[in-house]
């Protein structure tokens, strides 16, 4: 029985430290504009994928995310299973997306 009480202490130990690990994960602030100039700063986090992101930026603008077309560089259409850590520069900490609305 005293192993039992243990083994879950353990098990609640090794959760809280993957919880922290989660929660310590820096952000970044990610500005979006628009062909209209139109300008909406996210903050997320680096590991978040493209199609996470996109989700966050329909919150933010109102408009479904899946009618959403993120462009970054020369890439006109962002595949969704990127994380935004592969997006970004490595001499910047902040992203900047050109988006359309379909």
């Amino acid at each position: 029985m005293d192993q039992d009480i243990s083994d879950s202490k353990d098990s609640k130990k090794s959760r809280e430290s993957k919880d922290s690990k989660n929660s310590n994960d820096t952000m970044i602030m990610v500005t979006c504009n628009d062909r209209l100039g139109k300008k909406v700063q996210v903050k997320c986090s680096p590991t978040d994928s493209v199609l996470e992101f996109k989700k966050l930026l329909a919150a933010h603008i109102g408009t479904p995310y899946n009618k959403i077309k993120l462009r970054y560089g020369g890439i006109n259409s962002l595949n969704n299973k990127l994380t935004l850590d592969d997006c970004k520069s490595k001499n910047s900490n902040s992203l900047i997306f050109l988006f359309r609305n379909y």
